[in-house]
């Protein structure tokens, strides 16, 4: 499968670029740095730009199969990044006739029916209170997807991790109680594997204990 993976770059979205390879996915991956380059094993098809740009968007998505997101704030980024970046990849997977999305975002992006634990709570509080933009445009992104008429998923996750520790097998609900912590390897595995999966399709499973 061809696989476009934005935000490939950041340390989650290495991750997944390694692991859909692993997998046998042909795999693009649309970074922001131009010096991105080695931190990808060969075969990998790398296009530098911006997710904020449509044509760029437009460019790298063109002949995939399906798309993974897990674009995210950096310093001085837009602070509706993520929403704006997710409306260029709707309007163009909708051009070119490509159906599956799977995006990443945090837990404070809530629905009915999630049972959080309290520490999600109160660290999703605490973010509010420290970063409103961030929690304010992983809801908007989430908007677009659901909007759309998209095969789409949002995976969602309490808290990200550096951790190599080697795991089994990891554990999707509909609405939690989130892992506490949930390493980005986990996380790669996660994306790539639903890519194929219809269980998830127009859903928002969170990483689970």
């Amino acid at each position: 499968m061809n696989i476009s993976i934005f935000g490939a770059d950041g340390r989650t979205g290495v991750e997944v670029v390694r692991y859909a390879q692993d997998k046998g996915h042909n795999v693009t991956a649309f970074v922001y740095n131009k010096n991105s380059k080695t931190l990808f094993p060969e075969g990998i098809k790398i296009i530098q730009g911006n997710v904020l740009q449509y044509e760029e968007v437009h460019s790298a998505i063109n002949g995939s199969n399906a798309v993974i997101s897990v674009v995210g704030h950096i310093k001085g980024s837009d602070p509706l990044m993520q929403t704006k970046g997710m409306q260029n990849i709707v309007n163009a997977m909708q051009e070119c006739g490509i159906k599956r999305v799977l995006s990443l975002t945090g837990t404070g992006v809530r629905i009915d029916g999630d049972k959080p634990s309290f520490l999600d709570r109160i660290l999703n509080i605490a973010i509010g209170f420290v970063d409103p933009d961030r929690v304010r445009d992983g809801i908007e992104h989430a908007k677009i997807l659901q909007n759309s008429n998209l095969d789409w998923t949002i995976v969602r996750v309490l808290k990200l991790s550096k951790s190599d520790k080697p795991f089994k097998d990891y554990e999707l609900t509909d609405g939690g109680p989130a892992e506490q912590l949930t390493s980005r390897k986990k996380v790669a595995r996660v994306l790539v594997d639903l890519v194929g999966d219809q269980k998830f399709i127009q859903k928002m499973p969170v990483i689970s204990r």
